[in-house]
């Protein structure tokens, strides 16, 4: 699992490298696993962002009632990320009606730790 400093630390290296090519956007992982992709984009011409991926669960078929429960658990622990996600201020949106949602957050300063400590995910 990734941690605050992690992401703060991998924020500032985004950062960085904004400075040093400052003619393009770029585009820097700071955190990715199964259903999370959490990227900083820099771009000299608008504000920085933090955009966030989220791959809610899909259920094919139910195979007993310990899968229905799984899949309801793993759907809220999706679920309450985004939603402190949102309480952070970020926007979010509905990229695909399977379930790919995003939010972002453009920032003019460093984030607070706050928003640090809601986007890592759970695990």
């Amino acid at each position: 699992m990734v941690s605050l400093l992690e992401l703060k630390s991998k924020w500032q290296e985004a950062l960085a490298s904004d400075l040093e090519s400052e003619d393009e956007e770029c585009m820097s992982i700071l955190c990715e696993n199964d259903w999370v992709r959490i990227l900083a984009i820099v771009d000299p011409e608008t504000p920085r962002r933090i955009e966030v991926e989220v791959s809610l669960p899909s259920q094919q078929d139910p195979q007993s009632g310990e899968d229905v429960s799984k899949f309801i658990q793993d759907l809220i622990k999706h679920l309450e990320y985004l939603l402190g996600l949102y309480k952070e201020g970020m926007t979010l949106s509905v990229m695909t009606r399977d379930g790919l949602w995003t939010a972002f957050l453009d920032m003019e300063k460093l984030p607070q730790d706050s928003l640090f400590n809601a986007l890592i995910p759970p695990s």
